[in-house]
C-alpha cells in the first residue's frame, strides 16, 4: 500500500499537486473479531491518521461496514425536522402543506444515500419508519398513508 502511496505522491508532485496528509485518513475494513494491526502509511514525512469510522459526502462509513452510527445520525435529525411540522400544526394549515413539508424537510434526509446504505437490518430499518410514522402522525394522517403517496408519486 506504502508503494501505491508513493506513485500517487511522485505523480502529484510531477502535475504541481499538493497532497495535504493532514486531511487523509487510513481506514481498514476487516470482518474479523481481532483486526490485525497493519503497517502505518505516510505521506512523504506525515503519518496518515488511522480511523475507525468517518463521514464521506454526508455519508458516516464503518471500519465493520455497519450503520449504526448513519442510521443514528439520520433518525436523530429526522426527529429535530419534526418541529416543522409542529409548526405547520399549530398554525392550523391544511394537511397538504404539512405533507409538503414532510416531502421537502424530512424525507430526504430520511433517503439521501439509501442506495449505499440500503441493505439494512431490520432493527435500523424500523428506527427510519418510526421517523416516518411518527411524522405522519403529526400532520394528522393515518400511518397506512405513506405506502399509498410513494405509489402515487412512482405512477
Amino acid at each position: 500500500m506504502q508503494k501505491v502511496l508513493d506513485s500517487v505522491q511522485n505523480w502529484s508532485n510531477a502535475n504541481r499537486i499538493k497532497l495535504n496528509a493532514k486531511k487523509t485518513r487510513d481506514m481498514w475494513i476487516c470482518f474479523e473479531k481481532s483486526i490485525p494491526q497493519p503497517p502505518n502509511l505516510y505521506i512523504g514525512d506525515v503519518m496518515i491518521e488511522r480511523v475507525n469510522s468517518f463521514k464521506l459526502l454526508g455519508v458516516s462509513c464503518q471500519s465493520n461496514t455497519k450503520w449504526n452510527s448513519q442510521i443514528k445520525e439520520i433518525t436523530r435529525m429526522g426527529n429535530r425536522r419534526l418541529c416543522h411540522l409542529r409548526q405547520c400544526r399549530k398554525a392550523h394549515l391544511p394537511t397538504e402543506v404539512g405533507l409538503a413539508t414532510y416531502c421537502t424537510k424530512i424525507r430526504p434526509l430520511l433517503e439521501y444515500a439509501a442506495p449505499v446504505w440500503g441493505g439494512l437490518p431490520h432493527y435500523l430499518v424500523n428506527d427510519l419508519e418510526r421517523v416516518q410514522r411518527r411524522s405522519l402522525r403529526v400532520i394528522g394522517l393515518p400511518v397506512d398513508t405513506l405506502p399509498r403517496l410513494v405509489r402515487e408519486e412512482i405512477s
